[in-house]
């Protein structure tokens, strides 16, 4: 983990797309705040959003297609981050005065969020190489991430007090442009040239391993969307409503212990040959949240135990991803990992929300069904069925008929 920080560029890299992402990290608060604190209804909150991940879903794989397509990180980044920023101020201004315009201003904003994330995790190979360092900086970047997520909602909650919530949406616009820049001002995101020498027509999609892989992530993140609502549904049963803020939070905190202890002792075994088993432990430790006779305290370390198999089955995910498609396609193919893991919380979170309400058992229902669903999907993950066979076929990522 060391020789990683110490390479060259590194720890920018990771600073500044730590300040470039933090707005995914603060949205889902401050938008909801935006909403309430000028009297609108827990509805248009909700509405904007999901306006804002579902949008932000479908547009990081088109923009970082046209990376993988021009080559041109730097401008993509930099013309999406000022569209998203505007977009922003337009959200704040109109959100409540006018919920159509807000609701569009929201969507341009989440569509246009710039695709640090997966531009990032292309760079990684180049800059620290292939085995047990990889491994190490792809978990590096899943632990900077997971600082997001802890600190994103205290600086929301520090610029309401001090901005208020439309003034908060600003400085959280404003915050994810100057991290974009800086991040772009490293010399790895000037205009690639491979790219001219790569063929661009297909998608990522077309890889039978690649779309394996996805569906691994999308039924892993099944119980991860989960929590929030069982988390809730816990909280309110045993008359503690703050309580789901601390399972969400220590969940987070188990998730950057898992990245830090993964970054320092890296596996030396296969990608391919962890994504399974990790898929369906991190699944599994999830059960743990459906005692819920269990007192408060033990629950609570269940809801931390949850997080820490995450980052390590991620890192795995990432490490895998280039070996699954073409190189002129890594850019997209991350950004597609990205997007179905959005899609697993949200499937999580809506079938969990069904059975909580409808059932009397709903929590542990819910916690069952995505359980099972998020094994069912890493078993799939069969190693031989992700690894490149080499056999001379025509393969989405056999970079020889690229």
């Amino acid at each position: 983990m060391l020789s990683v920080l110490r390479t060259r560029g590194v720890p920018y890299l990771l600073s500044t797309s730590l300040v470039g992402r933090l707005p995914a990290s603060m949205s889902a608060l401050a938008l909801v705040r935006l909403v309430v604190d000028q009297q609108g209804t827990y509805v248009l909150a909700s509405v904007l959003t999901a306006a804002y991940v579902i949008a932000g879903t479908v547009g990081q794989p088109v923009l970082a297609r046209i990376i993988d397509r021009t080559g041109r990180r730097r401008p993509v980044l930099l013309a999406a981050a000022v569209v998203s920023t505007v977009a922003f101020a337009a959200t704040a201004l109109t959100a409540v005065a006018l919920p159509v315009v807000g609701v569009a201003a929201v969507v341009v904003a989440g569509f246009a969020t710039p695709p640090i994330e997966p531009t990032l995790r292309s760079l990684w190979s180049g800059l620290v190489g292939d085995g047990p360092r990889l491994t190490s900086a792809y978990a590096l970047d899943a632990a900077v991430q997971e600082v997001g997520y802890i600190i994103g909602p205290l600086i929301t909650a520090l610029g309401i007090l001090l901005l208020g919530a439309q003034g908060n949406v600003l400085l959280m616009a404003a915050i994810g442009i100057v991290g974009t820049v800086l991040f772009t001002l490293h010399p790895r995101l000037a205009p690639s040239t491979a790219h001219l020498e790569r063929q661009h027509s297909g998608t990522p999609l077309a890889s039978p391993r690649f779309l394996r892989l996805l569906v691994s992530v999308i039924g892993t993140a099944a119980p991860v969307g989960a929590l929030t609502i069982t988390a809730t549904a816990f909280a309110s049963a045993v008359g503690v409503p703050e309580l789901s803020a601390w399972a969400i939070a220590l969940n987070a905190t188990g998730a950057l212990t898992g990245a830090l202890l993964f970054a320092r002792f890296p596996p030396r075994a296969a990608a391919a040959t962890l994504i399974r088993p990790l898929g369906g432990l991190l699944s599994a430790v999830y059960l743990l949240t459906a005692l819920t006779a269990l007192p408060v305290g033990v629950w609570l370390v269940g809801a931390f135990l949850t997080g820490v198999l995450l980052p390590p089955y991620l890192t795995q995910v990432f490490t895998q991803t280039p070996r699954t498609v073409r190189a002129a396609h890594q850019v997209e193919a991350n950004a597609w990992v990205i997007s179905s893991f959005a899609v697993g919380i949200a499937i999580g979170t809506l079938l969990a929300g069904a059975l909580v309400e409808n059932l009397a058992a709903g929590i542990l229902v819910a916690v069952l069904s995505t359980s099972a669903l998020g094994i069912a999907a890493a078993l799939q993950a069969v190693p031989r069925a992700l690894e490149h066979r080499g056999d001379g076929d025509e393969h989405e990522g056999d970079d020889g008929g690229a």
